[in-house]
């Protein structure tokens, strides 16, 4: 068992040792200092999630002015580019309330093979055209080989396929003038 002992001890102090060398820290210091770090990331994390979500209501703020008005509602669907799922749904919602009587359909490709939507219909637009926002876009998902679903006046999904985006951005622009016009 000495040698099986020796050998077992000398790997952790190799580890040990390198630990500390890419930690800057003596061996006594290294879980305090990976705890240190491990709070720097959480940090770094939330505050790049901020950055994710301006970038993104940034740039829905741009589409304001392509909003289509079709009777008393207005029509917004557009893609974000690369937007996060969570920043995306922000950029909808906001979009909504700023344009008021409005469906907002919000699209992304955040990462290859993976595509994000998010529905935002105004509660008057649910009441009156008895469109839900969820069953919406769960039609528009299958498209894009995905699914989703959520509340009458906020849906997300997503789908694999994004060349079928623009095909299914097109299908919620027609349907969304076909059932308000």
């Amino acid at each position: 068992a000495g040698p099986a002992v020796l050998d077992y001890l000398n790997v952790r102090e190799a580890v040990v040792k390198e630990l500390g060398d890419r930690l800057k820290a003596k061996p006594e210091e290294i879980p305090d200092r990976v705890h240190q770090l491990q709070q720097e990331l959480k940090t770094t994390q939330k505050e790049l999630e901020a950055l994710k979500q301006e970038l993104a209501l940034q740039k829905s703020e741009q589409l304001l002015t392509q909003a289509q008005t079709v009777g008393e509602f207005k029509i917004l669907v557009a893609d974000l580019g690369n937007v996060d799922g969570e920043s995306l749904k922000t950029a909808a919602e906001r979009l909504q309330q700023k344009l008021g009587e409005s469906a907002v359909v919000l699209a992304s490709i955040p990462e290859e093979g993976k595509v994000s939507l998010v529905a935002a219909f105004s509660p008057q637009l649910v009441k009156t055209k008895q469109l839900k926002a969820g069953q919406f876009i769960g039609t528009i998902a299958k498209i894009c080989g995905g699914g989703g679903g959520g509340r009458p006046n906020l849906a997300q999904a997503g789908g694999r396929d994004a060349s079928k985006l623009p095909e299914a951005l097109a299908l919620a622009e027609q349907t969304l003038l076909a059932e308000l016009g």
